[in-house]
């Protein structure tokens, strides 16, 4: 529980630094929200993405650990799909826009390095 706890703050600070670097999130109550979407996450990172690292072995030995940054779009993708009020918008970086699934990727990436950073302070 208090492991849970700790995800859902850090994640929930990652999501808002986050929005302040690339503003391409639209949370609609806003720390409401915020939490329920990190508490999602937490419990991907917690309870899902081992099993999914496991089940996935196999492709990440011929993948070289690219598959990884898959899975933790697939936990976008699932707060996403569970909260209706919270959406990822296109994110334009070095005048490229990046749309539907490259901005889940993108914003995915930036929200595991925030989180390792967290996790590391």
């Amino acid at each position: 529980m208090k492991k849970l706890l700790k995800y859902t703050l850090f994640l929930s600070f990652a999501l808002v630094i986050e929005n302040e670097i690339w503003s391409n999130l639209s949370f609609s109550p806003k720390i409401e929200t915020i939490i329920k979407v990190a508490l999602i996450l937490a419990i991907f990172e917690l309870i899902l993405k081992p099993i999914l690292k496991i089940l996935l072995l196999p492709i990440t030995f011929l993948t070289l650990g690219l598959i990884r940054i898959v899975i933790n779009t697939l936990g976008l993708y699932l707060a996403v799909f569970l909260i209706s009020g919270f959406s990822i918008n296109s994110v334009t970086f070095f005048n490229y826009e990046l749309t539907s699934f490259l901005a889940y990727l993108f914003t995915s990436t930036t929200i595991s390095i925030l989180l390792y950073i967290f996790k590391k302070l």
